[in-house]
């Protein structure tokens, strides 16, 4: 899944390319490219989120097995395994908090459309 996230945001990328070149600063076609642009931004935080931690679940049953399904601790005969595991979930975590940023920018492009010339306009000195 994070995979695809990640082509999810290369897509993200080539769009954001071929607004700031071919549209410009047509405000109407930009909102409406700006509204579905942030919500399959929290759609994939969301996503990506729910299977790393789908995935942590998973990954503390590997570490202490569970009795009444007859399920050995797998980290006691593949230790080397459960460490690519634990490297594996701290990437996805991070990688979901790089998404939240990139969602908050998203969010600003947005709402930037919305708001008054001198609301985000920074002050000149």
């Amino acid at each position: 899944m994070l995979s695809a996230a990640a082509g999810y945001n290369l897509l993200q990328l080539g769009r954001s390319v071929f607004v700031s070149r071919y549209l410009g600063n047509s405000k109407g076609s930009y909102r409406y490219l700006a509204w579905v642009s942030y919500l399959l931004d929290q759609m994939v935080v969301y996503i990506a989120f729910g299977t790393n931690s789908a995935a942590v679940e998973h990954s503390v049953l590997a570490l202490s097995g569970m009795k009444e399904f007859q399920w050995m601790k797998w980290c006691n005969k593949f230790t080397r395994f459960c460490f690519q595991i634990g490297g594996a979930l701290v990437s996805g975590y991070a990688a979901c908090a790089l998404m939240v940023l990139a969602t908050s920018i998203s969010a600003f492009n947005l709402f930037r459309l919305y708001s008054s010339e001198k609301f985000l306009r920074l002050k000149s000195t």
